[in-house]
């Protein structure tokens, strides 16, 4: 009886033990009080007003993020289960607001994507690698909600840039030639194009997203930002 009671108290011990660790791991805005990220914040939501942009209920950007707009990176602190949140300037309730995890010393792109009922804040996290010799570094991200599920970008000669990149995913980096790039966006394995767009001059050694973002077929874009 007495080996069953030292069992059983084992067993209490242990399930107290792994409920408090799911309590902590599950724990909202949990900071590393030491720790920081850096974070680059981009409203692409075609038909939002100027945003703000709060993380952990702190304020990061403090409005005036129009559509198209991206910040520099800034210090933050890392943790997980941050709430990240985007506002209409001057409101005091969430326009989009997701749950993000963030680690010591990385860097960060969060975007505000959508329109309405499908606004949605979506992280990637980005490599600063430098590209190779007299090359830019570039990858592709799918914030469309009206172009097809899953897309391929092809540059002006016909070769892919990526392949079955789906909605809110991101591509790995390639390296391009600098100089202005005339991009195609296709659904998957299509040969119509549901458009042509012609970007700015990428330059050698500089780091870019391209975003694909619009929520009506008259309102798809390519877009993009620079990271250095």
């Amino acid at each position: 009886m007495k080996r069953k009671s030292i069992f059983k108290n084992l067993l209490t011990g242990t399930s107290i033990l792994l409920f408090a660790a799911m309590i902590s791991s599950c724990k909202k805005d949990d900071i590393d009080e030491t720790g920081s990220a850096n974070l680059k914040v981009v409203n692409a939501s075609s038909a939002s007003s100027d945003q703000s942009f709060l993380l952990a209920n702190k304020t990061v950007v403090s409005g005036g993020l129009s559509f198209g707009d991206a910040t520099d990176y800034i210090a933050t602190n890392s943790g997980n289960n941050l709430q990240a949140e985007f506002r209409n300037e001057g409101a005091s309730t969430a326009f989009a607001s997701d749950d993000v995890d963030l680690d010591n010393g990385s860097n960060y792109t969060v975007f505000l994507a959508g329109d309405g009922q499908s606004a949605r804040v979506k992280l990637y996290q980005d490599d600063l690698s430098a590209p190779a010799s007299g090359q830019a570094k570039i990858r592709f991200i799918h914030l469309s909600d009206a172009a097809p599920a899953n897309i391929d970008i092809r540059n002006a000669s016909g070769d892919n840039l990526a392949t079955n990149l789906a909605h809110d995913a991101s591509s790995n980096y390639l390296n391009v030639a600098p100089g202005v790039l005339s991009l195609q966006v296709f659904a998957t394995g299509q040969s119509t194009s549901i458009g042509t767009f012609n970007l700015s001059a990428f330059t050698a050694g500089n780091i870019y997203t391209v975003y694909i973002t619009g929520s009506t077929s008259d309102n798809i874009t390519v877009r993009q930002i620079t990271h250095n």
